[in-house]
């Protein structure tokens, strides 16, 4: 689903909040593999998936690490950058040929001064980056290797059949080894 029919079909968005959007936002087409943000940057943007997935990862002695996957109709931004001003260490990478439609967060916040129904995006967006992140922490402080396995097989089968085991492997916490001995048990 493309931004402009996620704004009207599933928001409900009247079509001059709609244009103001659809007049800045530049939609680019990402190769597997390809950066889409460089981890440890400053962007002031908000990407809309459209097509494919995409992870967002940071770097830790050398090694990238998966943080969290997004697919077709997620919102993906680094939040200290685009809504606290400051340097993110997280990037955006392609997991799979995507298509991105990428949304200045200043014009978000300037019809946020005078709209409802984009403050309710902007909330959205932080309500769902806040609810993966801590069911993620928990998951990582409290389950086991294999519990979290499964629990990615039973909540987001997508993931195991679209991103390389390598990022799985990482975004469970595990190294891919660890995650092979644990598929070869199933």
């Amino acid at each position: 689903m493309d931004l402009i029919s996620y704004f009207r079909d599933t928001l409900g968005w009247p079509d001059e909040l709609i244009e103001a959007i659809d007049v800045v936002s530049n939609k680019k087409v990402f190769s597997k593999k390809q950066v889409v943000l460089p981890t440890d940057n400053y962007s002031r943007n908000v990407f809309f998936i459209e097509h494919g997935m995409v992870r967002m990862f940071y770097n830790k002695s050398g090694k990238d690490i998966t943080h969290y996957f997004f697919n077709e109709g997620a919102f993906a931004a680094g939040s200290e950058s685009t809504f606290y001003h400051r340097r993110s260490i997280y990037g955006i990478e392609a997991v799979e040929d995507a298509i991105i439609t990428i949304v200045p967060f200043s014009l978000i916040e300037d019809l946020a001064k005078h709209s409802i129904l984009v403050n309710q995006l902007i909330q959205s967006i932080l309500l769902q980056s806040l609810v993966g992140f801590s069911t993620r922490l928990h998951s990582l402080q409290f389950e086991t290797a294999q519990e979290r396995y499964q629990n990615l097989i039973n909540q987001h089968p997508d993931i195991l059949r679209r991103a390389p085991l390598g990022d799985i492997a990482t975004y469970l916490g595990i190294s891919q080894q660890t995650l092979s001995v644990i598929r070869a048990q199933r």
